[in-house]
């Protein structure tokens, strides 16, 4: 059986008694620089923290910014990436000047510095621009592409008339005169309910150019003023095919030559005539007379 610890001799211990006295300083100094360090660190990241928020509040870091960028735009300048030429396309209604004074541009102005994003922003604030495209050209061109509204109706609400797209979005209430041949649209709404409208005006286009005026009731139907003083009365539903019935009446009776005031074509299935007063007594005449009519 072997002992579990054997004698040491008074020179051993006296050497591990020296390595354990080295194995603590050591242990100590450690301990010391691990606590000098942190102490450190919390100072400099106080100091720069404190330094950071100063530079930030007090505007030098944007001062310093603005400084580098203009010295950066600068060189750009030199190197002549200078705005110089401003091509604009697909603008007919929409002036030039329009276009460059929502552009902003300033003169010697680096093309490389150029804030596309807030440009397209006011470009497409114009009345006629329904959506703008921007494009550097270098090294001294920017391109400038519009799409216009397409002009579709006269809207009138409350006497005021506007110029609408077919979307019946608002395009301008200036410069009307020469838009007499669009459709005119009347009522609260009327602009929004646009699209069945045109889709009559595309079928039968000859017979809606007598149409003088389109006026929205209630907000869920259309009467059509005839320019010769005839009102057809269109169904909530089933507008198109009324149109279509209409324009069988036209075709093959004329019924917009005959002394109508208004062609109700609200009911189903059933015409309903308002004839003009003189008409409706010339009638009376005749049935009392004895005499049959034969048109309507």
């Amino acid at each position: 059986m072997w002992p579990l610890s054997k004698k040491q001799k008074p020179k051993a211990r006296k050497a591990l008694a020296k390595r354990g006295v080295k194995q603590a300083q050591s242990l100590k100094r450690r301990r010391r620089m691990s606590l000098f360090i942190r102490w450190t660190l919390l100072l400099v990241i106080g100091t720069s923290a404190g330094t950071s928020g100063y530079i930030w509040q007090s505007g030098l870091l944007q001062k310093w910014m603005e400084q580098a960028r203009g010295r950066v735009d600068q060189e750009i300048v030199d190197a002549g990436f200078v705005v110089g030429e401003v091509k604009i396309e697909g603008q007919e209604n929409t002036t030039v000047n329009q276009v460059k004074t929502a552009l902003a541009l300033k003169e010697g102005q680096s093309i490389v510095s150029l804030d596309l994003g807030n440009m397209v922003t006011r470009v497409e604030a114009l009345p006629w621009v329904k959506s703008a495209t921007l494009m550097r050209v270098l090294p001294d061109a920017l391109a400038v592409t519009l799409t216009e509204h397409k002009a579709a109706a006269l809207w009138q609400e409350n006497g005021k008339l506007y110029l609408v797209d077919q979307a019946g979005k608002i395009i301008t209430d200036q410069g009307l005169e020469k838009y007499g041949e669009l459709p005119h649209v009347v009522g609260v709404g009327a602009n929004e309910k646009l699209s069945g409208l045109l889709a009559m005006k595309a079928k039968y286009p000859d017979l809606f150019a007598r149409v003088k005026s389109s006026v929205w009731i209630g907000k869920r139907r259309w009467d059509l003023n005839f320019y010769n003083g005839i009102k057809i009365k269109l169904p909530e539903k089933g507008a198109d095919l009324a149109w279509d019935q209409f324009y069988h009446y036209q075709t093959q009776q004329k019924i917009l030559a005959k002394e109508v005031l208004i062609v109700d074509l609200r009911l189903p299935g059933k015409t309903v005539l308002r004839l003009t007063p003189q008409e409706a007594e010339r009638r009376r005449r005749l049935i009392k007379t004895g005499k049959k009519e034969q048109n309507v």
